[in-house]
C-alpha cells in the first residue's frame, strides 16, 4: 500500500486521482500480517492493534494527496472481536465523510432507506454514481452462512430505489458498482458470491437490476454505463463476466492486488487507475508496482518483508464449493 500511495502521487500531474477506493480485507484477522508482526517488532495485541495500524500505515499514505472511500470485506468479521458495529465505530469518520452525507440526505428525503446493518452507501462525482454494496456476509439467513457473502432483501430494495434515482437523473452517465465479492457466474467464482444458495440468488438479482439499468432510457446514447468492480480473489482479472453471463455481459473486474496473500502463482502487486470520460465512459488500466517501486526497504525488517512479499506471499487458490441450486449462476 505504501507503493501503490507513492504511485498515485507520482502520477498526479498527468493523471490525477479524484479518489482511492479500498473494497475491503484491511488485515488477515484471523492472524496476524507478516508486515505487522515484522514493523512492529512482534505481534503482540494484534486484534487491538490491527485496524489503527491499517490507517497509520495503508491509509495515511494514500490520504495525504488522495480522498480514500472504505468499503468492508470478510476479513473484517473474521475475529469475534469485529464486526460490523465495530467497523462503524472504527471507520465511521469514513462512512459519513462529504459527499457521502449530503447524499444519504438527499436519499432519505426519496425514501430511499439503507439496511442499517450492512455497510452500503453511494455517493455521486463528475457524472458517475459510485455505489458500494456490503456482501461480506450473510447475516440474514442462518449462522451456517456467515461470511458467505450475500445480499438481504432490504439492500436490493435499496438498490432498486439508487439505480431508479439514477435512471431519471440525466447527469448521471455512469453507474460503478462496488463490492468485495464477485457477483455470481464471473471468472472468479470459486471465491465470490457462488458459495452458497443464498450468495448465487441475491447476486443473480443484482446482477439482473444492473444490466437492466444499464439499458434503461432513449434514445441509446442517453443510457446508463454500468461497471462492476470487486476483490475479494486477490488478483487480477477483467472482463470477469464475459462466460459466465453469455448475451449480459456487464464491464467488470477484480482487483485484489493490495497486499493479501496472492492466489496465483505469479506475484504481481498494484492498483486500477480509471478514467472517466464525459459521455460515461470508464476505461481502466492497471497499474503495477514492483519491488524496485519506492519507497525502497530501509531496514532490516522492511528488507525481510520486501523479499518475503516478491517472493512467498501466495496460498493455494480456492475450490469451487459444490452447491446446487437447482439453477445455474448466470443465465
Amino acid at each position: 500500500m505504501p507503493k501503490i500511495a507513492r504511485s498515485i502521487e507520482q502520477a498526479r500531474e498527468k493523471t490525477p486521482a479524484a479518489f482511492y477506493w479500498h473494497l475491503g480485507d484491511f488485515r488477515a484477522g484471523g492472524h496476524p500480517d507478516r508486515d505487522f508482526a515484522l514493523l512492529n517488532g512482534g505481534a503482540d495485541n494484534y486484534h487491538k492493534r490491527a485496524w489503527d495500524d491499517f490507517l497509520a500505515r495503508q491509509v495515511a499514505p494514500i490520504e495525504a494527496h488522495t480522498q480514500v472511500f472504505l468499503g468492508i470485506g470478510n476479513h473484517e468479521l473474521v475475529f469475534p472481536w469485529w464486526g460490523h458495529g465495530e467497523f462503524r465505530e472504527k471507520f465511521g469518520k469514513w462512512l459519513i465523510q462529504e459527499p457521502i452525507r449530503t447524499q444519504q440526505v438527499a436519499d432519505r428525503s426519496r425514501k430511499i432507506i439503507r439496511d442499517e446493518h450492512h455497510i452500503d452507501y453511494h455517493f455521486v462525482k463528475n457524472g458517475a454514481d459510485f455505489i458500494y454494496m456490503d456482501n461480506s456476509d450473510a447475516y440474514a439467513f442462518t449462522p451456517e452462512y456467515l461470511l458467505h457473502p450475500a445480499f438481504t432483501p432490504d439492500q436490493l430494495q435499496w438498490l432498486q430505489g439508487v439505480l431508479e434515482a439514477d435512471a431519471a437523473d440525466p447527469a448521471i452517465r455512469a453507474i460503478v458498482v462496488g463490492m468485495h465479492a464477485a457477483l455470481p457466474g464471473s471468472s472468479a467464482s470459486n471465491h465470490a458470491m457462488d458459495d452458497t444458495c443464498h450468495g448465487r440468488r441475491s447476486g443473480q438479482t443484482a446482477y439482473d437490476m444492473l444490466y437492466k439499468a444499464q439499458r434503461l432510457g432513449e434514445p441509446a446514447e442517453k443510457r446508463k454505463r454500468v461497471y462492476v468492480l470487486a476483490s475479494h480473489a486477490h488478483d487480477y482479472q477483467e472482463n470477469i463476466f464475459e462466460k459466465g453471463h453469455p448475451g449480459k455481459v456487464l464491464p467488470g473486474w477484480i482487483i485484489g492486488n493490495a497486499g493479501a496473500a496472492q492466489h496465483t502463482r505469479t506475484i504481481r502487486y498494484g492498483y486500477l487507475l480509471f478514467e472517466v470520460h464525459p459521455d460515461g465512459t470508464l476505461k481502466g488500466s492497471f497499474r503495477e508496482v514492483t519491488r524496485d517501486s519506492p519507497p525502497a526497504a530501509s531496514t532490516g525488517a522492511e528488507r525481510e518483508l520486501t523479499d518475503f512479499c516478491y517472493s512467498g506471499n501466495t496460498e493455494p487458490p480456492h475450490r469451487m464449493r459444490d452447491v446446487n441450486c437447482g439453477e445455474p449462476a448466470g443465465r
